[in-house]
């Protein structure tokens, strides 16, 4: 299943290499989250939405929205 994601990298002319660089991580990883495979951690979350500048992870991910988004305090992430 291809999340909003990738379609978002695409359209913006992002290669996965400069997500990954951008918010921390892999390309390998990036890979994994556009396709479903793995799930953000609250801290790449934050740091994706920020890339794309959107407040709302469905946006991204749509109805396979994240449910590993708590907050550093335990609170769910809006």
């Amino acid at each position: 299943m291809e999340l909003a994601l990738r379609q978002e990298r695409i359209e913006k002319g992002w290669s996965q290499s400069y997500v990954a660089e951008k918010i921390g991580t892999s390309k390998a990883t990036v890979q994994m989250l556009e396709t479903g495979k793995r799930k953000p951690s609250y801290d790449v979350l934050v740091k994706l939405l920020d890339l794309f500048n959107y407040d709302d992870p469905r946006k991204l991910f749509g109805a396979a929205t994240p449910d590993n988004t708590k907050r550093p305090d335990g609170n769910q992430a809006e």
